[in-house]
């Protein structure tokens, strides 16, 4: 029977105005009217692609008569009604404010599963019912006239997410760093079987790429990428500095704002390799000596360095007409870093260390020191 009444209402509703989005002026029903609206707390309605979302709704509405004996609220999604929670005529809680203002609560409930792609649009206000003085009344915030009102409107955005990956991990610095990601949102009108909305790429859209250094407290903007038909990002940067690198997209007409979790990349501290052959010349068969040192940055700038103990580090070996090093043999780093070792001089060349790294450090050869034979 509750239903029924609904079904009634809402007809003579669309008979006597318009039901929802019409732009004409608001009817004087005995003059009841909007004098302020607050839908989600004025602020936009955010929905996925599987959970309900709860709309509190507030509303001053004006009657000269003297109050509302019924109302029935609803939130205008999409171009369709959802009524508020409640039972019928009385899904607000409506006080008296004043002998002519009604304060009016109440609450809405929007489920994903009956949302179609074009409700990301504004979201209006209706009411319609009977003052105590027997009149019908019927308002909608999307009409002519409240173009002023405050809290008319709160736009309602499918929710975005962010993905991003920023590589190699470690990176070299000044090296290439790849970082990738994925914008997506909800499509409304495509279900898994459980029945939530599949997300789908968000293409064309313009992301932010963000970088915070390593002990900072807050991310920069180093430049901006468009998604791709997939919703995918791709872009390159320079490493110069260890931190962490995100994606972030802003609130537009339709979707919300989101960022992607931060993907933090270490630096390879730079390491710098000598070395130093002798004598020179040498005789052919006789016994050469082989120096270094290995050290490595103290800081990502790599404006200081030291000696870098206990690593092992390949003696390579290129004959004079070759282009190939060869490796001799490893020697491992004194307490500072130094080197030092023999070996016998068969052909004229060039002499070299050869560090592959560390989980910590880059690799880095040394250039070759050339030994002719007497």
């Amino acid at each position: 029977m509750a239903r029924a009444r609904r079904t009634a209402l809402l007809l003579a509703a669309a008979t006597a105005g318009g039901l929802l989005l019409a732009p004409q002026a608001h009817a004087a029903y005995n003059d009841t009217a909007f004098k302020s609206v607050t839908i989600n707390g004025g602020k936009p309605i955010v929905v996925g692609g599987k959970d309900p979302v709860t709309v509190p709704v507030t509303a001053q509405i004006q009657e000269d008569s003297g109050g509302l004996a019924t109302i029935d609220a609803n939130l205008v999604v999409g171009g369709q009604p959802i009524f508020l929670e409640g039972e019928t005529g009385q899904n607000m809680s409506c006080v008296q404010t004043t002998p002519t203002v009604s304060t009016c609560t109440g609450t809405a409930v929007i489920s994903p599963g009956v949302l179609y792609n074009s409700a990301a649009a504004p979201v209006y206000l209706g009411i319609f019912g009977y003052a105590y003085d027997g009149a019908q009344y019927l308002q909608y915030t999307s009409y002519v006239g409240y173009e002023d009102l405050p809290g008319r409107s709160v736009p309602l955005l499918k929710q975005t997410t962010l993905t991003g990956n920023a590589g190699p991990e470690p990176a070299r610095k000044d090296g290439t760093l790849t970082v990738t990601g994925q914008l997506t949102r909800p499509d409304w009108q495509s279900r898994d079987v459980d029945g939530s909305a599949i997300p789908a790429g968000y293409a064309g859209q313009s992301v932010r790429l963000q970088f915070k250094k390593a002990g900072a407290t807050s991310y920069s903007t180093v430049k901006t990428a468009t998604t791709d038909a997939d919703g995918k990002l791709r872009t390159t940067v320079t490493a110069k500095d260890s931190g962490a690198w995100r994606w972030a997209f802003s609130e537009n007409g339709t979707s919300s704002a989101a960022v992607s979790t931060g993907d933090s990349v270490t630096l390879l501290k730079v390491a710098k390799l000598t070395v130093d052959a002798s004598p020179e010349p040498v005789a052919k068969g006789g016994r050469l000596t082989v120096k270094g040192r290995l050290t490595r940055a103290t800081t990502d700038a790599a404006t200081t360095f030291a000696g870098y103990a206990g690593q092992p580090v390949k003696l390579q070996f290129r004959k004079s007409g070759s282009s190939t090093y060869t490796t001799v043999k490893t020697v491992t780093t004194d307490s500072a870093g130094y080197l030092t070792t023999t070996t016998t001089a068969n052909a004229a060349g060039y002499w070299r260390w050869s560090y592959a790294g560390s989980s910590t450090v880059a690799s880095v050869n040394a250039t070759g020191d050339g030994v002719a034979l007497k």
